[in-house]
C-alpha cells in the first residue's frame, strides 16, 4: 500500500472558505453501516480484476469493501485531501490485509497519478458538494473513466446557498448531461446518480 501527501486545497484568499472536512466518526459508524450498508451499495458494480478510484473516499468505508471484492488483479486508488483519513485507510488495510490500495492525500481536481482511461467505476460519493473545484473534478473524472466505465456521483440537497461548495439543480443537471445516465434518485438529504461515459466514437 502506497501513502502519498500531495498537500492541497488551500483556503479560498476571498472567502476563507476551503473544502470540507468531517471527523472520521461521522463518515464510518455503525448507525451508517446500518443504515447505508457498503457491501449491498457496491453488489452489482464491483467485480474482480476491476480499477476503482474512490475520490473523497474518507476513512474508507467503501474503498476497503471494494478492495476486497476486486482483489485478484484489481486495484483501488483511495484518495482524500484530509491527510487523517489516508492516514485511518492505511492502518485499516492493513489490518485487514488489503495491499491493492493506492491512497493519496490530494484533491480530486489533480490525479495525475492516476493514469487517463483506467478506471473502471469511480465513486464520487459526497465529493463535489464538499469542494470548491468541481469543474477540476470532473474534467479528472472525465480523464480518467475508461469509455464504457461506470461512476457513481451524489450531492446533498441542503445546503447553504451562499456556500461556494454547494450543487444547486441546474448544476446537477449540467453534470447529468456529460453522462449517459443509468438510474438517479433524489433522496431525502441527497441527490445521486449511476452514470456510465459513453464510448468512444
Amino acid at each position: 500500500m502506497t501513502l502519498v501527501n500531495e498537500g492541497c486545497c488551500p483556503l479560498d484568499a476571498k472567502r476563507k472558505i476551503g473544502d470540507r472536512r468531517f471527523r472520521g466518526i461521522f463518515l464510518d459508524n455503525p448507525l451508517r453501516r446500518l443504515l447505508f450498508p457498503p457491501k449491498k451499495f457496491l453488489e452489482g458494480h464491483v467485480s474482480k480484476g476491476m480499477i476503482v478510484a474512490d475520490l473523497g473516499c474518507g476513512p474508507g468505508y467503501l474503498c476497503l469493501p471494494m478492495a476486497a471484492a476486486v482483489d485478484g488483479g484489481g486495484r483501488v486508488y483511495a484518495v482524500d485531501f484530509d491527510e487523517k483519513q489516508i492516514v485511518a485507510v492505511r492502518k485499516k488495510a492493513a489490518r485487514n490485509g488489503l495491499s491493492n490500495i493506492e491512497a493519496h492525500s490530494g484533491s480530486a481536481s489533480n490525479l495525475g497519478f492516476i493514469p487517463t482511461a483506467s478506471i473502471d467505476l469511480v465513486i464520487a460519493k459526497g465529493l463535489l458538494c464538499c469542494m470548491l473545484d468541481h469543474e477540476g473534478a470532473l474534467r479528472e473524472i472525465h480523464r480518467i473513466i475508461k469509455p464504457g466505465g461506470t461512476v457513481y456521483i451524489s450531492v446533498a440537497r441542503f445546503t447553504g446557498r451562499n456556500d461556494q461548495r454547494r450543487v444547486g439543480k441546474e448544476e446537477w443537471e449540467r453534470i447529468l448531461a456529460q453522462f449517459r445516465v443509468q438510474e438517479r434518485g433524489d433522496g431525502l438529504t441527497s441527490r445521486w446518480a449511476w452514470v456510465r461515459k459513453e464510448n468512444a466514437v
